[in-house]
């Protein structure tokens, strides 16, 4: 083997080594860009479990101790929740939601939307109203004398 083929293989060995090595670079970056997505999604969602657990009548429920804690919980959820969700009508409808404004989406719409664009289906065919919440509406009213 002479000088010249010794550099060509080289070089293309470096070239294809160095391009492996990008290859699983890009595939490991997209899989921790794709587990803080998921991270963030589950952020949404205990915000709205949080959100949902006395249905608005948390005092009746907890001391002003706890409900110094619950709503101290809520609002750093909400602050979090405002500084990486770059879609602002995501944010919005999600903020909208939990001040009660009327015409907004409910829950369950509004986790949805985030499954959508999380797990990358735009044509998602399940339908996000069938996502079960606790309690029942029929046992809301008894629990919380709605």
């Amino acid at each position: 083997m002479n000088i010249l083929e010794t550099i060509i293989i080289t070089i293309a060995s470096g070239l294809i080594g160095g391009g492996i090595s990008y290859y699983f670079a890009q595939k490991t970056e997209n899989y921790k860009f794709s587990q803080l997505q998921r991270q963030k999604a589950e952020m949404v969602a205990r915000y709205f479990a949080q959100w949902v657990k006395y249905q608005g009548n948390e005092k009746d429920f907890l001391s002003e101790k706890e409900l110094i804690t619950h709503y101290e919980e809520l609002n750093r959820m909400s602050l979090e929740l405002s500084l990486w969700i770059k879609d602002e009508k995501l944010l919005d409808e999600i903020m909208s939601r939990t001040q009660n404004k009327e015409g907004t989406a409910n829950v369950r719409a509004i986790i949805g939307k985030i499954r959508k664009l999380i797990l990358g289906i735009g044509n998602d065919k399940f339908n996000s109203q069938n996502i079960t919440l606790w309690p029942k509406p029929e046992d809301a009213k008894k629990l919380f004398k709605l």
